[in-house]
């Protein structure tokens, strides 16, 4: 699928000018953290106006959305360059809504409504005559091939992202907790739950201190936040196990690790995933 990121995964940086691209991150060098400008991303926010540093991994994971259909909303090509100010389109406006505002435009300007709406109709409709084809004429239907979905590479293995005690847990309801919290002592190791491609990695998302978000397909991102030092950079590949971070507290009142996983964009209980302990 073209929108697919799996052959390139080249996270890029909103551009601070008004012309000119968008610098792209270079996996050999370590990626400058930049201050969180704080704009929130509200759900079923239509629009987004990108500001300086934002990636569209950053966006997408805070509007909790695939990646790919952010791309594919805003028509998006390789090397899906992004700049300060663009609008991006984060939800599609409902066309029912749309019908209904047009609906509310044509009485106001016809001025009837009601049966008296459904009289004038009535006197302006004018019989067209059918036009007669010849025998021979086939009326062939079009079909259109069924476009293809992404096959996802199946993540076979999920394993526990740091020791610790399990202090929070994830909660479904719209303001309770998205993902766990492992406490332990700072500097303990956090490893990489799965194998995977880093899509980020700095501390520009407020909320979550030092991030990494590690993609693993095309449908599952986990994420790691509040290390007190990360060890790996944006588009660097990673084993299951690998040490990607140590615990930290970036700002929070107690060392600990918020751990989250996301499928499709949006936030699943990690503890159907990991094994039992």
């Amino acid at each position: 699928m073209k929108y697919l990121l799996s052959a390139t995964f080249v996270l890029l940086t909103a551009c601070s000018g008004q012309s000119g691209r968008a610098p792209v991150y270079d996996a050999t060098s370590t990626p400058k953290p930049y201050v969180a400008t704080g704009q929130s991303i509200s759900p079923g926010q239509a629009t987004y106006i990108v500001e300086k540093g934002d990636t569209l991994y950053s966006i997408a994971w805070r509007a909790k959305m695939n990646v790919n259909t952010l791309i594919k909303r805003n028509n998006l090509k390789k090397p899906y360059i992004i700049r300060q100010g663009e609008v991006l389109t984060l939800r599609n406006v409902s066309k029912k809504v749309s019908t209904v505002s047009q609906n509310k435009q044509k009485v106001a300007s016809n001025g009837c409504l009601g049966q008296s709406c459904a009289k004038n109709q009535k006197v302006k409709v004018v019989k067209k005559s059918t036009k007669a084809y010849p025998a021979k004429v086939v009326d062939k239907k079009v079909t259109k091939k069924p476009v293809s979905q992404p096959v996802a590479k199946k993540v076979s293995d999920w394993r526990w992202p740091s020791e610790g005690k399990l202090t929070k847990t994830f909660a479904n309801s719209t303001q309770g907790m998205k993902g766990i919290s492992i406490t332990n002592d700072r500097g303990t190791s956090i490893y990489a739950a799965a194998s995977g491609q880093v899509v980020y990695a700095g501390s520009g998302l407020r909320g979550y201190g030092n991030l990494v978000i590690i993609k693993h397909n095309y449908d599952y991102l986990s994420a790691y936040a509040h290390n007190d030092k990360l060890l790996v950079k944006e588009n660097e590949q990673v084993k299951m196990g690998q040490k990607i971070a140590v615990m930290g507290d970036s700002g929070t009142d107690s060392v600990y690790l918020h751990f989250d996983i996301r499928y499709r964009g949006k936030s699943v209980d990690p503890l159907r995933y990991l094994p039992k302990r």
